[in-house]
C-alpha cells in the first residue's frame, strides 16, 4: 500500500489545496508525490501517539537540508559579493531559529500542516525540519530548478533581509565585559542522533554558573543557542 492511499480525504484536501497555492504553484501532484509532501510533515511525535505505520519526516529532512542549503548558497553568491566568511555568515539564514521565523513570516499556513503529538509543541526545530524535509518532497516531483524558483519566491526577501550582525556569543562576551565579570565558558553537554544528522548540545557557563543551554545540527549553531538563553536571562526577552 502506498503511503498516499493512506491519507484520508480531509488531509488530502487540505495538502492538495496548499500545493495549489499561488505561494507553491503545484496542482496536479500525482498519488506518490502526495505521499511524500504529507510524510515529510509527519514528526515522529505524531506516529509514536497514533501508532500509524507511515514513516516520519526524517529521511526527507536528511535530503532537504542539502537541497535548501544549495539552493541558498546559490542565492547568496549570486546576490552578495562579500567574502567567504560573510557569505558564510549569510548561510546562518538556514539555522533553526533563523529558518522557522522565516516560514511563519510568509505566513502561508505552513505550520499548520505539521502533524505532531497532542502533547508536541511546534517548536522551532520541528518546524524548520518539515520545511526542509517539504523542500525534498518539492526536489523529488519536480526537480531542482522548480524548487529553486518555489523558495526564492516564498523567501528571498527573508534572505535579503536577514541581519547577519545577531552574533548572540559576541553580544554575550561584550555585555560580560561590561558587566566585569569572567568570559563565558562553552561545554559541550551531549551528542544524540545518527552520524550523518548529529544534534550537539552545549551549556554555557560564566563564574561555574549555567546561565544558558541549546541545542542545534551543528556545534556552532548550538553555542549560539546556548549564548542567546544566556542573553534571554541576563537582558530579557528582547537581548538584541
Amino acid at each position: 500500500m502506498s503511503i498516499a492511499m493512506e491519507i484520508d480525504r480531509d488531509r488530502e484536501r487540505l495538502l492538495r489545496a496548499f500545493l495549489s497555492s499561488p505561494a507553491i504553484g503545484r496542482r496536479r501532484a500525482g498519488a506518490e508525490a502526495l505521499g511524500r509532501y504529507h510524510q515529510a510533515l509527519v514528526h515522529r511525535s505524531h506516529l509514536r501517539e497514533t501508532g500509524e505505520i507511515a514513516g516520519d519526516n526524517e529521511r526527507l529532512e536528511f535530503l532537504g537540508d542539502r537541497v535548501l542549503n544549495l539552493i541558498v548558497a546559490e542565492f547568496v553568491f549570486r546576490n552578495y559579493p562579500g567574502s567567504e566568511g560573510e557569505l558564510t555568515a549569510r548561510m546562518e539564514w538556514t539555522e533553526n531559529r533563523n529558518l522557522a521565523r522565516a516560514i511563519t513570516a510568509a505566513d502561508i499556513g505552513f505550520e499548520d500542516l505539521i502533524l505532531v503529538g497532542s502533547r508536541q509543541e511546534k517548536t522551532p526545530g520541528i518546524i524548520a525540519g518539515a520545511f526542509e524535509a517539504f523542500v525534498a518532497a518539492l526536489y523529488l516531483d519536480v526537480g531542482l530548478a522548480r524548487t529553486n524558483a518555489i523558495i526564492g519566491r516564498l523567501m528571498a526577501d527573508e534572505i535579503r533581509n536577514f541581519r547577519t550582525d545577531r552574533n548572540y556569543k559576541k553580544t554575550l562576551q561584550e555585555y560580560l565585559q561590561k558587566q566585569d565579570r569572567s568570559l563565558p565558558v562553552y561545554i559541550l553537554e551531549g551528542r544524540s542522533g545518527v552520524p550523518h544528522q548529529p544534534r550537539f548540545t552545549y551549556t554555557v557557563s560564566v563564574e561555574g554558573e549555567v546561565i544558558g543551554r541549546g541545542s542545534g545540527r551543528s556545534k556552532a549553531e548550538a553555542t549560539q543557542n546556548a549564548a542567546h538563553e544566556a542573553l534571554i536571562l541576563l537582558k530579557g526577552p528582547h537581548p538584541g
